[in-house]
């Protein structure tokens, strides 16, 4: 089964080679366990030490997960969002066919006289805001943590006790959009950091490994802000995702031609054809 040979490619490569293709073909799928390091070593005639270099390099790779004292699992398929799209992580994770849930890790409110990172700044210092630290799970594997802030005047008429919130079936947007508060428009930026000390516990990785952070300010309908979070991701675990297109505008309906602004999937080309009649006008 590997080759032993001079000139063949070392055993751990080859090792983690002969498991990425064993995943791919479904004979291990998302959240099974593999084999033990001993069990794998005695079966395929190998020290331990290589199996654990090729479980490394499958880590790396986003292909496993490995959970202190459980063992080491298949890694789920990675979550994918438009970058076009204003939704939520449940949306985004069951229209993957995936099952979405959280654990809520902590409740705070800050009061208009308490200090405040730059993410609690965006709203203004005068108003209460509550904020949320939940690890969002898919198929019950940690692929993220959100740290959201919400005016506590909305977490009032919401609701949003900290037991409705600790509800493992809890969706942040649709108890909004169930008192009006949809979320209508946002900010996002994406960034690369380490990952903080303070989760890195919960998303099964060590302190400083990397993490995508996305910061989304939303606003409703009436252009009021009603959500400040940023979302830490591991890389290997969820993916972003936007169409590009050099032409704006339908080359076959002309120039003058209108983009429906409820069109989701064109709502990126609406705006940057906006910006150019704009310029076009000032120039």
């Amino acid at each position: 089964m590997l080759d032993r040979g001079s000139s063949a490619a070392p055993l751990y490569a080859q090792v983690a080679r002969l498991l990425a293709a064993q995943i791919a073909g479904g004979e291990y799928g998302a959240g099974d366990v593999l084999p033990s390091e001993p069990g794998l070593a005695k079966e395929l005639g190998v020290s331990r030490a290589t199996i654990v270099k090729a479980f490394d390099t499958l880590h790396r790779e986003g292909l496993i997960q490995r959970r202190q004292g459980l063992g080491t699992f298949v890694a789920p398929r990675p979550q994918r969002r438009s970058l076009s799209e204003l939704t939520s992580f449940s949306s985004v994770t069951r229209s993957d066919d995936g099952v979405p849930s959280h654990r809520l890790i902590s409740y705070t409110v800050v009061g208009c006289g308490d200090e405040r990172d730059d993410l609690l700044g965006a709203f203004p210092a005068s108003a209460d805001v509550v904020v949320l630290g939940r690890v969002r799970f898919v198929d019950d594997v940690a692929v993220g943590f959100h740290r959201t802030a919400l005016p506590a005047d909305l977490v009032e008429a919401a609701g949003l006790s900290e037991n409705v919130v600790a509800a493992e079936d809890f969706s942040l947007y649709q108890a909004l959009e169930a008192v009006g508060q949809r979320p209508w428009s946002a900010e996002e930026s994406l960034r690369a950091v380490p990952c903080p000390a303070t989760i890195c516990e919960h998303l099964a990785v060590g302190e400083g490994a990397p993490l995508m952070q996305v910061r989304r300010l939303s606003k409703n309908r009436a252009g009021q802000l009603i959500e400040a979070v940023d979302a830490f991701y591991v890389g290997s675990l969820y993916q972003y995702h936007t169409e590009l297109s050099s032409h704006p505008v339908n080359e076959k309906e002309g120039p003058a031609h209108e983009v429906n602004e409820d069109d989701r999937g064109s709502h990126v080309r609406a705006v940057v054809t906006e910006r150019v009649r704009r310029d076009a006008r000032r120039g």
